[in-house]
């Protein structure tokens, strides 16, 4: 980490927004050289900030923030890591780091085996914290597939390797 002062806290109905824009805004920036235009652009089509909301509502999102700015948010529910996304102007800064250390604490205190579906672009940062490779699967959303890397890591693997 490169000495930021981050906050972490619970997400708020009044975040849902910002959540939104920086999860389209990391997609479109960090996502796309991995992806297709027709993939980036089907994955976001039809997205809102209202479908935060249901995490947010079941206490299952974070939000970081520096300087009073959420610069990236995390949901996890138990046994499952649901999404870790950092504002692409603020990654490599060890953001991404911290909200997946705090988002493993929302899959149930790390208990048991914790899976999650990872962008292309994140393989090798979920590795660093003990994930491994499962199978390589497609979602789809939109009429579009978009190619994603299943991953897990069990039981005590879930020190942290910050």
């Amino acid at each position: 980490m490169v000495g930021v002062q981050v906050s972490i806290r619970s997400a708020t109905t009044e975040d849902a927004q910002r959540i939104h824009e920086l999860h389209t805004a990391a997609v479109r920036v960090l996502c796309a050289p991995h992806y297709t235009p027709e993939i980036v652009e089907g994955w976001l089509a039809n997205r809102t900030a209202q479908g935060y909301l249901r995490g947010i509502g079941a206490g299952a999102t974070i939000v970081a923030e520096l300087a009073s700015n959420v610069v990236g948010f995390g949901e996890g529910v138990p046994g499952e890591v649901v999404a870790v996304f950092v504002d692409p102007v603020f990654v490599n800064r060890g953001i991404g780091s911290i909200l997946l250390e705090h988002t493993l604490r929302l899959t149930q205190e790390h208990q048991g085996t914790v899976r999650l579906e990872s962008t292309l672009n994140a393989v090798g940062f979920y590795e660093r914290f003990g994930f491994s490779q499962v199978e390589r699967s497609l979602v789809r959303r939109n009429q579009v597939e978009i190619p994603i890397v299943v991953m897990q890591r069990h039981g005590e693997s879930h020190r942290f390797l910050t």
